[in-house]
């Protein structure tokens, strides 16, 4: 049986991370295949109660995180412990004898085919597209790269960098590679994915992406409130 670690650092609203559970729920896991949970709660306490199926760990960092309307307001300091959040949940998928990290940040909300599609392209990095009004989560090269007019198109492509929604093989983290920002390039190239992808392509393994059912990004109230008028 092969193990799959679902996993993410949790700071969200609670209406939203209520529909990220719903989607996790409803995710078919393949025969052969086990999933469980972990979240590492940052400043948000307020949701634990919410927590369904899952282990956690709380380690607050006391910083202040805002949005504008279309994204998130990320500082160095703020990445760098985000940096640190998620390699938590990397040692605690290694410590747990799991062969995958799958990891899912909590304003998605997936298809239920994601795992199965994502577990059968066999990579040892992959992820699982998702769109916003100017981006998505893969790109070519350096900071951002505009996305390919092909990744429109269900397959899966070879990328130069990713995140978010990603499932990496338990390999890639006994080589070494993490999210712990690398000192000489923290202000080149901003973000812990980057750094991430860029540990990873020099460990020489190659990023991909699956874009046979996107997942859906609730990175708004605009989008969480879109996103639920659909439902009705």
């Amino acid at each position: 049986m092969k193990k799959i670690l679902i996993t993410a650092p949790l700071r969200q609203d609670a209406d939203i991370f209520e529909e990220y559970q719903k989607g996790l729920d409803a995710l078919e896991v393949p025969e052969g295949y086990e999933a469980s949970r972990f979240f590492v709660v940052n400043d948000c306490a307020e949701v634990i109660p919410q927590i369904r199926n899952a282990d956690y760990a709380v380690a607050d960092t006391w910083d202040e995180y805002r949005k504008t309307g279309d994204d998130h307001l990320w500082t160095l300091e703020l990445m760098a412990k985000m940096s640190g959040l998620r390699n938590m949940t990397i040692r605690e998928m290694l410590d747990g004898g799991f062969d995958y990290w799958f990891s899912v940040d909590t304003d998605l909300v997936l298809d239920p085919l994601t795992l199965r599609w994502l577990i059968d392209a066999d990579k040892d990095i992959v992820s699982e597209i998702f769109w916003t009004k100017y981006w998505c989560n893969a790109w070519m090269k350096d900071q951002y790269s505009p996305p390919e007019d092909t990744w429109r198109t269900p397959g899966l492509y070879r990328v130069g960098m990713t995140g978010a929604c990603t499932l990496v093989k338990r390999r890639v983290f006994e080589a070494g590679v993490d999210y712990t920002q690398i000192p000489n390039i923290e202000k080149a190239l901003r973000g812990e994915d980057r750094h991430f992808c860029v540990r990873a392509a020099c460990a020489g393994f190659e990023m991909w992406v699956d874009t046979h059912c996107p997942a859906t990004h609730l990175y708004t109230r605009e989008e969480y409130d879109r996103f639920m008028a659909g439902r009705r």
